[in-house]
């Protein structure tokens, strides 16, 4: 047996898939119930723009999670601040300009910016830390190529290690602050040391 209005059933799909399987075989009814009143050319009409302006929306919503909001709004934050000081040691650009607007967007959302830095997450605690240990390692394996490397005269070899050492040390401490204030998943247990 053929399923109902499949060009509707596809089109359905197009919904983040939470939405359409909460609501998806009551979008079917709706629309098999709006084809028997209207007409099919009529039902066709009436949905196209509710989908196009629905299926986008429920993307967005589901895209814009406070988690994932904080990621984004962290992000941006952290390319300011790498950009400014980037900008700084290369004396090229807008450097202050950028550190400000990092600290501007950081102390206008450090609430938002605080709560995701508090969901308990182990798996998201252990990549942070992660993330700080090679950064660490970046800046220490940088800064020992740049001792071993700078002479009389500065180079772009030694702009190149000291931007890469110093955006690594900020990282690293931004990734240790973050991993260790990231509380531990409830059901996360540490194994006892045999002793």
């Amino acid at each position: 047996m053929a399923t109902p209005h499949p060009v509707y059933r596809s089109l359905v799909r197009l919904y983040p898939s939470a939405f359409r399987h909460e609501y998806g075989e009551d979008l079917l009814a709706h629309y098999a119930e709006l084809v028997a009143d209207c007409g099919a050319q009529a039902a066709r009409t009436r949905t196209a723009l509710d989908l196009a302006i629905t299926i986008p929306r429920y993307h967005l919503e589901h895209v814009m999670t406070e988690q994932h909001s904080a990621t984004a709004l962290s992000i941006v934050i952290g390319l300011f601040a790498v950009g400014g000081l980037a900008s700084v040691m290369t004396g090229v650009g807008p450097g202050g300009i950028l550190f400000v607007l990092a600290l501007v967007l950081a102390v206008a959302q450090r609430s938002t910016l605080a709560r995701a830095l508090r969901v308990p997450n182990s798996n998201l605690r252990r990549r942070r830390l992660q993330t700080a240990a090679v950064l660490g390692a970046a800046f220490v394996t940088s800064y020992v190529v740049y001792l071993a490397t700078i002479g009389d005269t500065w180079s772009s070899t030694a702009t190149v290690l000291a931007t890469i050492g110093t955006l690594a040390m900020f990282g690293a401490v931004g990734f240790l602050i973050a991993g260790l204030l990231t509380p531990h998943s409830p059901g996360h247990r540490i194994a006892p040391t045999a002793g």
